[in-house]
């Protein structure tokens, strides 16, 4: 120790000194870098927990980006089905009522001739009441006159001279 007199150290004062120290040190490590390191720790777990979430948030948009485009992709082919069922549909009852036309304007069509037919077949029976009737009046007329003005003529035919 003498070679630290002769340097100006004083051992005790630096016994002293190196006591003080580690105690310094002990509470520093306990109240400081203690306290520190725990802060520290917990800091970095919350950041490697920050980014294993972010991973797994991005993980689960692609999954969701992913499923998003076959939702839309099978709404898509939906809609196309749908939007070609209901064209054939479409065409289906529009053909089915343009048979349902022909078939009522056949219909119409018959009735007319059938109309058409009782009408001329009344208008014949009228037109031969009337004939007869005229043929009868005409030959009465005849008839008529021949009797009356030819009564001598009757009378000598029938023998009455």
């Amino acid at each position: 120790m003498e070679i630290l007199t002769q340097i100006g150290i004083d051992g005790k004062l630096l016994l002293a000194q190196a006591v003080n120290f580690l105690i310094l040190l002990a509470v520093l490590y306990r109240f400081a870098y203690k306290p520190m390191l725990s802060f520290l720790e917990k800091r970095t777990e919350r950041i490697e927990k920050g980014l294993r979430d972010a991973e797994e948030a991005k993980r689960r948009l692609d999954e969701a980006s992913k499923d998003k485009e076959s939702i839309l992709a099978e709404a898509r082919e939906e809609a196309r089905k749908l939007v070609e069922e209901s064209r054939v549909s479409a065409e289906k009852r529009g053909a089915d009522l343009v048979v349902e036309f022909e078939r009522k304007a056949e219909k119409i069509v018959a009735e007319a001739r059938e109309r058409a037919n009782e009408e001329r077949e009344k208008l014949f029976r009228e037109a031969k009441g009337e004939i007869a009737e005229l043929v009868m009046a005409t030959t009465e007329k005849v008839l008529r006159e021949k009797l009356e003005g030819g009564a001598g003529d009757a009378t000598k035919y029938l023998g009455k001279e």
